[in-house]
């Protein structure tokens, strides 16, 4: 009960509505966005330069070894490097709206600390995909 009396009370402060970003919050909102974009642009590129080399370098049959549900015996090439790219992509176009830098300080560091080990995430797991898929298909001894 006391926390919803206290959410009460803030908003009859505030007139209802969250207080206004500041001049500041809006600059550093910026840069923060700015940073991610640059982040998932390097990702991207790194992405897409490891999946055409899969491309390049392994048969378009090889599949990435996999046993699991329903008998699969293997994840098709061209599908197991296509996420990564795909994904980086979609988080870019987000990031490309028009209040997206409308960002308070806990936003911010989020943006700078878990946007960075997300897109992190997915090259790492990208590369991890790529390896298994090389060796896979010989053109990495295993």
């Amino acid at each position: 009960m006391a926390a919803v009396e206290n959410e009460k009370d803030d908003s009859s402060r505030t007139g209802g509505v969250a207080s206004p970003l500041t001049e500041q919050d809006l600059i550093l909102g910026k840069k923060a966005s700015r940073f991610i974009d640059v982040v998932i642009v390097i990702a991207f590129t790194i992405s897409l330069g490891l999946a055409v080399y899969v491309f390049i370098s392994v048969p378009l049959a090889t599949m990435l070894p996999y046993s699991g549900q329903y008998g699969r015996n293997g994840i098709p090439m061209p599908i197991a490097v296509s996420p990564a790219p795909i994904g980086l992509f979609v988080l870019w176009r987000q990031g490309r709206k028009p209040d997206a830098h409308h960002m308070r300080k806990g936003s911010r560091i989020g943006v700078y600390t878990f946007g960075t080990l997300v897109v992190g995430g997915i090259v790492y797991t990208q590369w991890i995909l790529v390896e298994a898929l090389l060796i896979e298909g010989g053109a990495l001894p295993g």
